[in-house]
């Protein structure tokens, strides 16, 4: 089906009729009344009679059809540039109401509107041509309907103009012919669309209807055509078999970040007496392809012509550039009867009912054409009517008071949007609003979408208190195609999508439109005259379902709010680099790491670069199953920031893929959400419907994962990702006005500080612009070292030498805090090392990590002091240097925590007095919990817990080889797991530990895990657990019993299982022998052990004790999780 637009323009005469923008009304139209919303899709006369208002829910029996009111605006977009005029909210519309007189509306009165189209038309006074502009938001068009309680605007009378030098009896038309069917980029990029495809049928023809077409006069024919191919190709031009001329598209290069075509746009003009008919015309587009691999499109053809003026059909829409040849024109309109009606358009929104003489079927008036004007002629009642109509409710968002953060919403969301503002309000003490976006689009563009109306929206905020709004969160995912021409589409909050839409690199998608606010601002020129700055903190949440919304809300409010997300993680940054390309990757990342731990010392960075980890090679190339691993136990470990530089995709890291899907959807770190900032191709290229990428899994996962993202919607280029990525660390441990800033500062920051044309709009905030990273509030201070303040020298610590530290919790100024009652945990490093990569994709080079622990412990804090006592491990560096203790510090309300870190004590050498110690420590092993009885059942996914004691401390350095507590699956001593990392002392004891380290992947059937630990002074003991994995999806239950049995006044039931942290309803049925049901007990176990006990007192169901005898019991255990089922009957005897 051919789509053709005749007769489309908008002349927008209206400067006495606008707003500038930033002079917005107090109040909207909207706010009281009833309305209903009419939908248009074609320019020209509207019809809504009485059955069409009946049905739309008008009480239209019972009004004064005097009083009816009708609001819209001009049709097309919404001018981008901040200074362009505009119409502020919505503007009332002359109508014509037949039969209104009476005061009633009654079944043959009708309402007649002249409908703006959603393509805007302009003139060029140049070229003396019409030119369009395709509307890429929206093909309808809007307009509100009320019955006010006075008279509403009505078409008034014009009379004709005498005084002519001149009389046109011919006019100017066009037509465009623009299918937008599809996209170029393969992902799907940019707000331009593409038509027909030239490919195996490269000859194809569009037929326009003319009828009127005066002879001897030029046709314009513009031609916008694309060709993709490695060779040159063209296109051969024709109308009604006359050729026009050719379309040469000079071939491209075909990298992958090359540009994927070339747009070509040609101008023909033709003599009308050239063409064969004056009815139509036929424009005929041939490729040639160049015997080459090469596909052409089609944008659109757009047809300039003049045509004799009268009716055609019930209504013709004119105007005539030859009228602006004198002051005053008279217009003759052929083909019409005493019945037809002529309205001026020149004013949109009062269209006047222009008086005429007739002259046998001719209608002559004059009208003065000092500017351009714009006619149409109707007859008849038999218009169209519009196609949709939905009733309204009020709304007055122009009302709505500045407030902190708004929150943009579909309705689909609103519900968990609300819940998201109501946590902010109560918790971080913002002012919210949630905002519907399809009423943003109501107030601001008249009811179609345009993103500019959004932007429109936020700047009338801004404007009227720019130190009150400063957060804008996009409550939804959206997508490159805003009219659901793909499928599953996610538009349900739209985003930027840039003009350049062929290059892979250039053309982008960005949410900082919305955030553009000065009065020069808007326009975004794609180049570095388009270096806008930030006024307000921009954030999406790209959720698609109810479902996910709820999730990603969750999320936010624990991680805010939850004590159990409390912990050292939030001392921890990991930076991880790719390899290759002259260590670029590495080299970066290391620049951004060492200014963390220069800058920031409370912070410890961890490194993981890729060429520093062994690569094995496999059929599809190599990989890096170490990284791989190593980052997932990051990950769950926690850190308040993981980093990412290097190469990367939609759905992954590196080409070693050390990051990939299944493994996020893996991730279990609900208490421990680090913020991903990802300086990599594309990974959050959330805006693709047809794939959810890697950072949507990442934010979207709802057992872990992240709590947000700064990542990238396009592929970029390392340079502008290290000047980006320098800008956020430079502010991101900083405080702005006494406070850590939100995320929301930071991108404004950032974005502002790295300004480099359109390449740094491809970086994104997914995530809630007003949270705040999980900073520690307070700060941890050592006031001695085995007994000595800290202001006087102090004594080398040494290796085997016990040392004990004193220390306070104190606010940010320095006062301790004397109600600060909680826990301290302590890591001690030794001094750095420096590391060489293996030069597996090249050179090899140098970086300093600061890795190995020499111990991990925690202690009490009692009114804001504490202290505690460890040997220092034999396996130390003996050289002497600089070691560095951190400390992070969470108070037992769970409301407060505090961090801190001493780097000016020397470490190396050996104690002068050691005690000799030959006992190696203990070992006792369980799996997911201490209830754990050897031999019993896991999932595929555990965790092995080793509690370790001896009487000199568990070592933990990494320096002596061999001496690391390690264990071993199945005696595969080759792929032995070190667990140095996982292990942490008890609770104000040096001398006893805890391993809790994540097994994932384990097979089906029986295992064992042998683990290895090593004493400070080099003692070493072994141990062995054994175990049965089942399949993840079968619930499993063993060891069934009740103690004690026989029974005489209460027993527990008891089960182990392998569902280990889930959550459990057990159901347990007692009977008679006769199967008689004498009591059911029913529990619910949140995070279950791995074995399940329950009491029961003896009672049966009335409370009576069960008499003496012989029972069955039925026990019935349910996943929560995925509704896995498992039962077991067993007997119990009862006794007196």
């Amino acid at each position: 089906m051919k789509y053709f637009l005749p007769l489309l323009f908008a002349c927008l005469f209206v400067s006495n009729a606008t707003t500038q923008a930033q002079n917005f009304a107090s109040q909207s139209v909207l706010r009281q009344g009833n309305w209903i919303k009419v939908g248009t899709t074609q320019r020209g006369i509207y019809k809504m009679d009485y059955n069409f208002l009946k049905n739309a829910g008008m009480d239209i029996d019972n009004i004064n059809p005097q009083n009816i009111q009708l609001y819209g605006n001009v049709g097309g977009m919404l001018p981008q540039a901040n200074d362009a005029v505009r119409i502020d909210d919505l503007r009332e519309n002359a109508i014509w109401v037949a039969g209104q007189e009476d005061g009633k509306f009654d079944t043959g009165d009708y309402i007649l509107f002249y409908a703006q189209g959603a393509i805007s038309w302009s003139y060029d006074a140049t070229q003396k041509r019409f030119k369009h502009t395709q509307n890429v938001y929206s093909d309808s068009v809007y307009t509100f309907v009320t019955v006010g309680t006075t008279p509403g605007k009505r078409v008034q009378p014009q009379n004709s103009v005498g005084g002519a030098s001149q009389t046109l009896s011919i006019f100017d038309d066009y037509q465009v012919y623009e299918k937008d069917e599809r996209v170029v980029l393969a992902q799907g990029s940019g707000r331009e669309w593409y038509g027909e495809l030239f490919d195996f049928d490269t000859e194809k023809s569009f037929a326009f209807d003319t009828p009127g077409l005066v002879n001897g006069t030029p046709i314009s024919i513009t031609s916008f055509v694309m060709g993709r191919s490695a060779l040159d190709t063209k296109f051969s031009v024709s109308v009604n078999g006359v050729a026009l001329g050719q379309q040469s598209i000079a071939a491209q290069p075909q990298g992958t970040y090359d540009i994927k075509g070339r747009d070509q746009i040609t101008d023909f003009t033709i003599n009308s007496q050239q063409v064969s008919s004056n009815q139509q015309l036929n424009i005929a587009l041939n490729y040639d392809k160049n015997n080459g691999n090469s596909v052409g499109y089609l944008n659109y053809l757009c047809l300039n012509y003049q045509r004799t003026l009268q009716l055609y059909g019930q209504q013709t829409t004119f105007r005539a550039i030859a009228s602006l040849d004198q002051p005053i024109t008279n217009f003759s309109i052929g083909n019409v009867s005493n019945g037809t009606t002529i309205w001026d358009l020149t004013d949109p929104f009062t269209p006047a009912a222009q008086q005429y003489q007739l002259n046998g079927n001719q209608a002559v008036f004059g009208a003065n054409t000092t500017t351009l004007k714009e006619f149409v002629a109707f007859q008849g009642t038999d218009f169209p009517l519009p196609e949709s109509v939905t009733p309204l409710s009020n709304q007055n968002l122009h009302a709505l008071a500045p407030t902190n953060l708004v929150i943009v919403t579909p309705e689909a969301f609103a519900s968990q949007a609300e819940r998201l503002a109501d946590f902010r309000r109560t918790h971080d003490g913002l002012t919210v609003s949630v905002v519907n976006v399809q009423q943003i689009y109501n107030e601001f563009a008249s009811g179609k979408q345009d993103i500019t109306a959004i932007r429109d929206f936020g700047r009338m905020l801004y404007l009227r208190s720019p130190q009150t709004f400063r957060y804008l969160l996009l409550f939804g995912d959206g997508s490159y195609d805003y009219k659901d021409r793909v499928a599953n589409n996610t538009n349900f909050v739209p985003i930027y999508e840039s003009r350049q839409s062929l290059h892979p690199i250039l053309s982008h998608s960005s949410d900082d439109y919305f955030g553009f606010f000065e009065d020069s601002e808007g326009q975004w020129e794609e180049s570095s005259r388009g270096d806008h700055t930030l006024e307000i903190g921009i954030g999406r949440l790209p959720v698609k379902t109810l479902e996910e919304a709820t999730n990603v809300v969750n999320k936010l409010i624990h991680y805010a709010n939850s004590k159990s997300t409390l912990g050292s993680w939030r001392n921890r940054v990991v930076f991880v680099a790719d390899d290759g390309d002259v260590n670029i990757h590495q080299l970066d990342a290391d620049v951004l790491a060492e200014g963390v731990k220069t800058n920031h010392q409370s912070f410890n960075v961890n490194k993981l670069f890729l060429d520093a980890f062994e690569q094995v090679p496999t059929p599809n190339g190599e990989l890096a199953p170490q990284l791989k691993a190593s980052l997932t136990q990051n990950i769950e470990r926690g850190a308040l920031i993981i980093n990412y530089t290097g190469h990367g995709g939609e759905i992954g890291w590196t080409e070693e893929k050390i990051l990939d899907i299944p493994q996020i959807n893996g991730w279990e770190n609900y208490d421990k959400l680090p913020l991903f900032v990802t300086a990599t191709c594309e990974f959050g290229r959330y805006d693709d419907p047809l794939r959810v990428s890697g950072a949507e899994y990442v934010l979207l996962n709802s057992k872990g994962g992240g709590i947000g993202l700064i990542t990238t919607t396009r592929p970029v280029y390392s340079s502008t990702n290290f000047i980006l990525s320098k800008a956020f660390y430079a502010d991101a441990f900083k405080p702005i006005n006494g406070e850590m800033p939100r995320l929301g500062d930071l991108m404004v920051i950032t974005k502002n500080n790295s300004l480099n044309g359109p390449i740094n709009r491809n970086f994104a905030l997914l995530g809630d612009p007003s949270m705040r990273l999980a900073y520690p509030q307070y700060q941890v201070k050592v006031t001695q070292v085995n007994g000595k303040d800290t202001s006087e020298p102090q004594d080398t610590i040494n290796a085997l030498g016990q040392v004990t530290i004193n220390g306070e919790v104190r606010d940010l100024q320095g006062n301790l805090l004397e109600n600060f009652d909680g826990t301290l945990d302590i890591t001690v490093f030794d001094k750095e090392q420096t590391i060489s990569t293996l030069g597996n994709e090249g050179s090899r080079m140098q970086f300093n990590e600061r890795n190995s622990k020499i111990y991990i412990g925690k202690a009490s804090v009692k009114s804001g002091k504490f202290t505690f006592t460890f040997i220092v491990p034999k396996d130390i560096n003996y050289q002497f240097g600089q070691g560095k203790w951190s400390f992070y510090a969470q108070s037992s309300d769970g409301k407060t925590d505090a961090q801190g870190a001493k780097t000016d004590l020397i470490i190396g050498g050996t104690n002068a007095n050691i005690a000799a110690d030959n006992t190696p420590p203990t070992i006792t092993l369980f799996m997911n919990d201490e209830t754990f009885k050897n031999g019993g059942q896991v999932q595929t996914s555990a965790t092995l817990i080793a509690k370790l004691s001896d009487e000199s401390g568990i070592n933990i350095a990494q320096t002596g080889v061999g001496h690391e507590i390690s264990a071993t699956l199945d005696g595969d001593k080759e792929n032995q797991w070190v667990l140095n990392d996982f292990y942490t002392a008890e609770l104000d004891t040096y001398q006893q530990g805890v391993v809790n380290y994540p097994v994932r992947d384990l097979t089906k059937g029986r295992h064992k895990i042998t683990v290895k630990a090593w004493d400070t002074h080099n003692n070493s003991n072994e141990a062995t657990i054994d175990f049965i994995v089942t399949d993840d999806a079968v619930l499993a239950i063993s060891e069934v019993m009740n103690y004690p049995n026989p029974v005489r006044s209460s027993t527990t039931f008891s089960f182990a299982h392998n569902r280990a942290g889930e959550t459990l309803n057990v159901t347990v049925q007692i009977y008679h022998r006769t199967g008689k049901l004498l009591k059911t007990l029913q529990y619910t176990t949140d995070n279950a052990l791995s074995r399940f006990e329950g009491v029961w007192d003896g009672l049966d169901q009335k409370g009576n004790k069960i008499a003496q005898g012989v029972y069955l019991y039925k026990i019935t255990a349910r996943s929560a999780i995925d509704g896995a089922e498992r039962f077991a009957t067993r007997r119990l005897v009862v006794l007196d």
